[in-house]
């Protein structure tokens, strides 16, 4: 019989015990065998679902020839009958013919042999191994080990809490070399080793932990954690030998100090797991005062629960409760949900609705109803029961103000209250299919299981790390943290898609990998679209993302962050004068968009790209008070003074930009280089010379660390070639080529340095390689840089036709329009009417 082992070392043996290196050697025959050996369901697979799966690259005939190639290669390796078809379309491995681990394995599970299991887990599915351009592939093997890797885990937590003292250490070792950032593992191991005398070992595991937790997320133990090994090292507490679990992390994480977060704004941390974005309940966009909506007898709110447990550790919980019914009623499609909680991309959670004060939680619901036209409201509270948590919730009819059901207590455990949570939803369904809706009553069991509570705890993290000044690279940590605690949670997935794509960050390719994820699992409608929304961006295609931001806006037609997402959208759709429409009616300075300097940028763009200079610079001394010591506001502030001419105000204030603390987006250089591009198109081309000079000052006095990073090389570079010093521009330019040749702005770059020197064959051999540079998530910045070059060799009407290919392709930086508004490439075309007609604003 034929042995695959892919489970920690790959190994291949044939039916005589000889290693199969002709195999081995091939990763895509490899990876093929691995898949039909190893993918559940275990049973035949179809051709065509084989070559999309590893041979995306090539055409239906190539693919299918790949394939066969493949398979006789695998068929002649291994010998007749291992690798068998049924018709022509159908392919599997003969079970008796070939043993791999991982049936095995899954076998031993099933059958609760756990020793037997790990014995046989030695190692992720196919560790190690890596095969490029086979991106569905790479999906499935990633699902795939972190699946295995929960069911290892699971069996050796099993054997743990059966063994005695000395075998419980045993196998929480191993759990621990499984899961080695699974804090709950790691505090069973250290009770363990402390009952049994080892506080060396505990406080060793500890110690090893807490590096590698600092080394891979940058994130500390959590504070029970902490407080363990303070009780081990100091013997402030003796564990005894019957000791129980310590209780699973109440709080969120903490995050990372470069996060930057400042604690007070901590406070808001809650509801994030329902439906998709943070919609807050409190505004009728329609008028800009807040006027009471009529109510939807279809309308329902979900009140966050209020605390009363006196422990405010537990806000989460209270949250999440509120999360999972929103969640269950999104799914069925049946009432209309005022507050989806987490449906709505880059808000804060639902803790905005939290009722204030205790014994008010009736007065609250109904003013918050009456507020978002919510016909029908759930509200609740949480108790302490002994060691157990109480949720006590109500159904109320706001039209009439009558109690419509009364819940029977739901008790449940805070270290795994998922079934307490699932009992709530569906007795909370069940009394709205009887008052309401039948239909609700065969939908109740719907919608799968509440997520992990340390995992819905580590998302929220993620989700306030990401909050006030969108720095998703300290989020997304958070949010991988979720998904591998949880691996069928999907809210981490879409917020770390919208943070990949919809930020600094700007990778598509991981968006799209995380799209293909989602597509497997049970999304709400919410959920869906505004996936669907993220991956329109992703793909240049703006106007399906304008779509899609309006249809959000009629299924949520009383959230601010929907619309504020809509305006965004309408902004990059080169609607300026919808966006302004849209975000004048908005509240930025309370409710769903407090703290959120990002909707004055907004507004700010729109009205520079609509001329309306002195309305922008108003809204940017909004922006200034709100936030005053903010680059991002400065940076608006600044842009409206040089789009009024105010070039001499804009310099005398340059040194402001300096004494403010850093910003996750917005950095000094890149927004003094803006800032003197702008005055250049406004005609004040000394004040530009002055702050461009300022600029060339700054990048020469900063640490020499910093002057070598990659990107401080590069931004050094473009402010060089807008000053007007091509050869310096071009010494930093073409390490950063050879180094990264398949970067498009490096090579454009240096092909718009040729044509700027009139080296027109070096230009058109920059044009060329951009053309072969243009990848389908790149959204046409191959493209810009062709327009920047074919301007400055003065063929006008090719470059306006690549900039509109460009624009049409969803080339983004900032607001698309307003780059191209300010590049010095651009310059001779600014008086040229076909360059103004597309750059006119739409709408």
């Amino acid at each position: 019989m034929v042995e695959f082992r892919v489970l920690g070392a790959l190994n291949l043996l044939g039916a005589d015990g000889r290693e199969l290196t002709s195999v081995l050697a091939q990763p895509k025959r490899v990876a093929l065998l691995a898949y039909l050996a190893a993918a559940t369901p275990h049973r035949l697979h179809r051709r065509d679902s084989l070559v999309a799966l590893f041979w995306p690259e090539l055409d239906q005939e190539h693919a299918r020839a790949a394939l066969r190639q493949a398979l006789h290669g695998l068929r002649r390796a291994l010998g007749e009958g291992v690798v068998v078809s049924r018709g022509d379309e159908d392919i599997g491995l003969d079970a008796d013919q070939i043993r791999c681990d991982v049936v095995e394995f899954e076998r031993a599970v099933d059958a609760g042999r756990p020793a037997d299991a790990l014995d046989l887990y030695r190692g992720d599915l196919l560790e190690g191994f890596f095969m490029r351009g086979s991106p569905e592939f790479e999906q499935w093997l990633e699902d795939e080990r972190v699946r295995l890797k929960v069911m290892a885990l699971r069996s050796a937590t099993l054997l743990a809490e059966r063994g005695g003292l000395a075998e419980s250490a045993q196998w929480g070792r191993r759990a621990l070399r499984i899961a080695p950032l699974d804090e709950p593992t790691l505090r069973r191991l250290m009770q363990s080793l402390d009952r049994l005398g080892d506080r060396a070992g505990a406080l060793d595991a500890y110690e090893g932990f807490a590096k590698r937790l600092a080394v891979e997320l940058e994130a500390d133990p959590a504070p029970e954690t902490r407080a363990l090994a303070g009780a081990v090292r100091e013997r402030v507490a003796t564990l005894s030998s019957n000791a129980t679990e310590l209780a699973p992390l109440q709080t969120a994480a903490e995050p990372p100090e470069a996060a930057g977060v400042p604690h007070p704004r901590r406070r808001w941390l809650g509801v994030a797991a329902a439906a998709f974005g943070l919609a807050v309940v409190a505004a009728a966009v329609s008028l800009r005062a807040r006027e009471p909506a009529p109510l939807n007898a279809k309308r329902v709110l979900v009140v966050p629960f209020a605390n009363r447990t006196g422990d405010s550790t537990l806000d989460p919980l209270a949250n999440l409760a509120a999360d999972w019914i929103t969640r269950g009623l999104a799914l069925t499609g049946v009432l209309e949900i005022a507050d989806p909680g987490a449906m709505v991309l880059g808000g804060r959670t639902g803790g905005a609705n939290r009722p204030r004060q205790a014994g008010h939680e009736a007065a609250d619901a109904r003013a918050l109803s009456l507020a978002s036209g919510s016909g029908l409201a759930v509200w609740g509270s949480m108790y302490r029961r002994d060691h157990r948590i109480e949720f006590a919730a109500q159904i109320t009819d706001e039209a009439s103000g009558r109690i419509l059901h009364t819940l029977e207590p739901v008790l449940g455990d805070p270290q795994e209250p998922r079934p307490a949570l699932a009992i709530l939803r569906e007795r909370i369904m069940a009394a709205l299919a009887a008052a309401v809706d039948s239909r609700l009553g065969a939908l109740a069991s719907t919608g799968g299981q509440p997520p992990r509570y340390d995992a819905y705890l580590a998302f929220s993290t993620g989700v306030e790390t990401l909050y006030p000044g969108r720095d998703a690279r300290a989020a997304l940590p958070y949010f991988q943290r979720a998904v591998a605690l949880d691996s069928t949670y999907a809210l981490p997935l879409i917020w770390a898609a919208w943070a990949h794509s919809g930020t600094a960050l700007d990778q598509c390719d991981s968006t799209a990998l995380i799209a293909r994820r989602l597509a497997s699992m049970h999304l709400t409608r919410l959920e869906q679209m505004q996936i669907d929304r993220v991956m329109a961006r992703c793909r240049g295609d703006l106007a399906a993302a304008y779509a899609l931001g309006r249809a959000l806006t009629e299924a949520v037609p009383h959230s601010e962050l929907m619309w504020e997402q809509f305006a965004r959208d309408a902004l990059d759709f080169d609607r300026p004068r919808e966006a302004v429409t849209i975000l004048e009616r908005l509240h930025p300075d309370s409710g769903a968009l407090d703290g959120r300097a990002g909707y004055y940028n907004w507004l700010t763009n729109a009205y520079h790209l609509l001329g309306e200079h002195d309305r922008e610079l108003e809204a940017a001394q909004r922006a200034q008070r709100r936030f005053p010591r903010n680059l991002a506001t400065l940076r608006m502030e600044l842009l409206a003074l040089a789009g009024l001419g105010h070039g001499r105000e804009v310099k005398e204030r340059l040194d402001e930009i300096n004494a403010l603390p850093p910003d996750p987006i917005r950095l000094p250089a890149p927004v003094m280089r803006e800032i003197a591009l702008d005055l250049a198109a406004h005609g004040d081309s000394a004040a530009a010379r002055t702050v461009l000079g300022r600029l060339l000052a700054w990048h020469a006095s900063r640490p020499a660390a910093e002057q070598a990073e990659e990107s401080q090389r590069f931004e050094r570079a473009q402010t060089y070639y807008a000053a007007g010093h091509a050869d310096s521009a071009r010494v930093l330019t073409e390490p950063l080529h050879r180094a990264h040749p398949q970067s498009e702005q490096y090579a454009g770059l240096l092909g718009v340095l040729a044509a700027q020197r009139g080296d027109r064959a070096e230009a058109a051999r920059f044009d060329r390689l951009l053309v072969a540079l243009e990848r389908p998530l790149g959204r046409g910045q191959a493209t810009y840089w062709r327009a920047c070059i074919a301007a400055l060799l003065g063929e006008r009407d090719t470059a306006v036709d690549l900039l509109a290919r460009a624009l049409d392709a969803g080339y983004v930086y900032q607001v698309r329009f307003l780059n191209a508004h300010v590049e010095p490439s651009f310059a001779a075309l600014r008086e040229y009417a076909r360059f103004q007609a597309l750059l006119r604003p739409k709408g």
